[in-house]
């Protein structure tokens, strides 16, 4: 039976046991002082996708710690497809750290507007498609909640989180599905969407299925 909240842990310090080798794909969100670092880690298997793996670094973690630990996800896991990082703010200096680190299939992401509206986009299509399966994590599900998207005089979709939320969890998590895509999506005007977590979570008493399984877990 599956636990109802996801471990932090890499599955081999948790359990000692081998990872299965599959596919899997990683999404780093940065942050420093005001934000954190996550790494996200999914597993895409026939079509669906699920959170397998989530770390937040406390405020002020060093790169240098983000990167270590970006690649014992990737010896861990054994068949890391892509890694997608976020490089607001650090340019290309973090994903060639950790490429020189020995990270392979390493790759900036530069978050602007239109990127940014592809990412979230691909995010809800996968979410509406039902492929999406998630930990029991009130952090992760504040956060997508939290999220809020306006369309610019320019017609371009701007991101931000309410003031004391944070969303770098829901960014490492987007990034992660955005690297495991087959095709890149067409543009749709993410204000047409509303929450980005309605669809999911919309449903009565729900219902946050776990990690693993396909079954909706009641509160």
């Amino acid at each position: 039976m599956a636990s109802e909240k996801m471990s932090s842990k890499i599955p081999n310090e948790a359990t000692g046991s081998r990872v299965p080798v599959e596919d899997y794909y990683v999404g780093v969100d940065l942050g420093q002082k005001r934000d954190h670092s996550v790494v996200a880690v999914i597993l895409k298997k026939n079509g669906q996708i699920t959170l397998v793996h989530m770390k937040r670094f406390a405020l002020g973690t060093e790169y240098q710690a983000v990167i270590e630990y970006t690649k014992l996800v990737g010896e861990r896991f054994r068949n890391v497809r892509a890694f997608y990082i976020d490089q607001t703010g650090v340019g290309e200096a973090f994903p060639e750290n950790a490429r020189r680190a020995g990270l392979k299939n390493v790759k900036g992401i530069e978050p602007s507007l239109p990127r940014k509206s592809d990412v979230m986009t691909h995010m809800k299509q996968v979410m509406e498609r039902k492929r999406l399966h998630i930990p029991r994590d009130r952090e992760l599900i504040i956060e997508m909640n939290a999220e809020i998207a306006k369309l610019t005089e320019a017609g371009k979709t701007k991101f931000h989180h309410r003031s004391g939320t944070h969303d770098d969890r829901l960014w490492a998590l987007a990034l992660a599905i955005y690297a495991s895509r087959s095709e890149i999506p067409r543009y749709i005007p993410f204000a047409a969407f509303g929450h980005i977590s309605k669809h999911p979570w919309d449903r009565p008493k729900n219902v946050y299925p776990l990690a693993g399984t396909t079954n909706p877990v009641k509160q």
